[in-house]
């Protein structure tokens, strides 16, 4: 067995107490749609942990989703449930090369200024009537149970590192 790889696990035990009373196990395999499920959530769990551990807020303000899947509600509320904020999405087809393209012009500008910036400046003034303009594809917040999801998410996340961390010590670094 190697780092690299398919580690499925399941947790036994979810609740809102120490890390350390929940419980995995590892899986072989997963019934078809639990498969998709675990990928999707999984995906997003790793973003939301190591955005954490670069200092993103939690929850942050918004996710914007680019690419095809931001077309799919189901995806994007995961995500919402996932990060505990409002997911947008931008108003064209090929949003992932301009998302790509704003990050771009974020660092360009960062670095001109030597320091962060907001990255609104970046599309400030006038975006709404650009291929900028972003629509409310998933709110978060105001359904009941969104708030107990995203404490079940967060534990989650923990457990998620925490796994990845002894996979780490067990197979070593990737090189």
């Amino acid at each position: 067995m190697c780092l690299v790889g398919f580690h499925r696990y399941i947790v036994d035990t979810l609740t809102s107490g120490p890390l350390a009373e929940t419980k995995e196990r590892q899986k072989d395999e997963f019934d078809p749609p639990s498969e998709v499920r675990a990928l999707i959530e999984g995906q997003f769990m790793s973003m939301r942990g190591h955005a954490e551990r670069c200092g993103l807020p939690v929850p942050p303000k918004r996710i914007i989703a680019t690419g095809g899947a931001s077309s799919n509600q189901a995806i994007l509320k995961t995500l919402a449930s996932v990060f505990g904020c409002p997911v947008y999405t931008v108003q064209r087809p090929d949003s992932a090369s301009l998302g790509a393209a704003l990050r771009a012009a974020h660092g360009w500008l960062c670095k001109k200024q030597g320091e962060f910036v907001p990255i609104s400046r970046v599309y400030s003034g006038g975006s709404d009537r650009t291929s900028l303009s972003m629509k409310l594809a998933v709110p978060f917040g105001g359904c009941e149970g969104d708030d107990e999801l995203l404490n079940k998410y967060t534990l989650l996340v923990e457990k998620r590192l925490e796994i990845e961390q002894k996979l780490v010590e067990r197979f070593g670094r990737v090189k």
